[in-house]
Order: structure tokens, then C-alpha cells, then sequence
């Protein structure tokens, strides 16, 4: 019983951390585009434009916190992995801060660290889909947790230890993937979401229950969403925010039998 008790606070704890990150940027991007609306400079909707999609990312991210908080039933390997999941996808988020900068005049970190911070969410977050597509197919989770660990603690070391070149661009065209040795980056991250990508289909194809088939569809439009709300092409970004949506709706309808 005490180990239960232990374990729902650990969970709940997760939880808050993605919430505090969501309710965080979502504030600054608010905050934002309040000041976007009342100055309206020169290229004011193209700057909204660039990050609807991020906004629409932690608005849904922030509504099934709560749903996932509400139909939490046990403990399994997935309640560690969804709210980790979430609070890497807010964290990439940070990615805004320089436009916020630009635009507000608050300067709330150097743009090294705003690299070095999206450098590790975007991979992390990228890592989180993989495992959880690795334990939806059905390997022993006995020692996911650890690989996960080892995993993340990689991807803070590579977003460390990677050459940073923020060229002499503004604060505002601030990028994260810029320089030719980030191609690689981006070259890495497409494998491993394409792996991950393969492995939910394949697990469909093991168990093609409709319950599974809606969750791993749900993970694919996450993950599709995910990695396009990078871009800031209009066209692109909508594309992102629509696939995130609609995955978050079908993970909050399967989450009741999951959890």
C-alpha cells in the first residue's frame, strides 16, 4: 500500500512538471501576440503565423494533462512515458523565446541556451515516441526505464556537445537547425521517428484490435505534428496543428482503457 501511495505522488508530480512548462510559454505566447495585436508593426500576422501551431501544441497538450490526470487508473509503464512525452513536447516551446524577445524586448535567455534547451527537447521528446512505440509493440519493459534513462541523458549531452552556430541572423529568425552540421541532426531525428513510425504500424499489424489501431494512429499524428510544428511555413503549420489535434483526441478517447 505505501509503495502505491508512492508511486501516484511520483506520476502526479510529472504531471505538475508538464503543466507548470505548458502554463509557462503558453502565458508568454499570450503575451505575445497581445502586444502583436496592439502595436500591429510591419509583418505582425506573419509573425503570429509562425507560431500558431506551438500554440495550438500546448493548448492540447495542456487539455489532456487533465484528461489523462482524470482517467489515471494504474500504474504502468505508460503513465512514466506520457507525461515525460508531454512535458518534452512543451519544453520545445522554447524555441519561441527569441521571437518573444525580439518583439516583447524581454530577454529571458541567450540564444546559446535557447539552442542548447530545443536541441535536447526536440530529441528527447523524439526518443520518449520511439520507446513508447518499442513497449506498444510488446518487448519486456522490465528494463525500459533504464534504456530511457540512458537514452535522455545522451540526448542532453549531444545538445550540449554540439557545435552551435547562430549565425547573424536577429533574435527573431533565430533558428535551431541551421548550420551544416545540424543537417545531420535533422537527418537523425527523421530516422528516428520514421523507425517509430514503422514500429506502430507494425504493431497494428500484430494486434489489430480496433482499440490498438486507434492508439497507434493517434501516436503517428502526434509525432507527425510534433515534428512539423518546427516549421514556420503557414501551410505546413496548419498541417502540424491538425495532426496534433486530432491525435491528442483519439489518445484522450483510448486513454480510459489504457490507463
Amino acid at each position: 500500500m505505501p509503495e502505491r501511495k508512492t508511486k501516484k505522488r511520483k506520476f502526479s508530480f510529472a504531471l505538475l512538471l508538464q503543466m507548470l512548462i505548458s502554463i509557462g510559454y503558453g502565458a508568454l505566447l499570450i503575451h505575445m501576440t497581445v502586444v502583436l495585436l496592439i502595436e500591429r508593426n510591419s509583418g505582425w500576422i506573419v509573425n503570429i503565423i509562425s507560431y500558431f501551431s506551438q500554440l495550438v501544441v500546448i493548448i492540447a497538450s495542456v487539455v489532456f494533462l487533465f484528461i489523462l490526470r482524470l482517467r489515471h487508473r494504474t500504474h504502468s509503464i505508460d503513465s512514466t512515458l506520457l507525461p515525460l512525452l508531454f512535458s518534452f513536447i512543451a519544453l520545445e516551446s522554447t524555441a519561441i523565446l527569441p521571437l518573444y524577445s525580439a518583439i516583447t524586448g524581454i530577454m529571458l535567455l541567450s540564444p546559446n541556451a535557447v539552442i542548447i534547451i530545443e536541441r535536447f527537447a526536440v530529441f528527447s521528446a523524439a526518443i520518449v515516441f520511439a520507446f513508447s512505440a518499442v513497449q506498444y509493440y510488446g518487448t519486456n519493459a522490465s528494463r525500459l526505464k533504464l534504456y530511457l534513462t540512458i537514452a535522455i541523458a545522451s540526448a542532453f549531452y549531444l545538445a550540449l556537445a554540439a557545435p552551435i552556430n547562430t549565425g547573424n541572423e536577429s533574435l527573431a529568425n533565430l533558428r535551431v537547425f541551421t548550420s551544416q552540421y545540424d543537417t545531420y541532426l535533422m537527418i537523425t531525428l527523421s530516422v528516428i521517428y520514421i523507425m517509430s513510425i514503422i514500429t506502430y504500424i507494425a504493431a497494428v499489424i500484430k494486434d489489430r484490435a480496433s482499440h490498438s489501431i486507434a492508439r497507434a494512429v493517434a501516436f503517428i499524428l502526434l509525432m507527425i505534428g510534433n515534428y512539423l510544428v518546427i516549421s514556420t511555413d503557414l501551410a505546413t503549420s496548419i498541417v502540424a496543428a491538425v495532426s496534433y489535434i486530432t491525435g491528442i483526441i483519439l489518445l484522450s478517447s483510448t486513454s480510459k482503457n489504457t490507463f
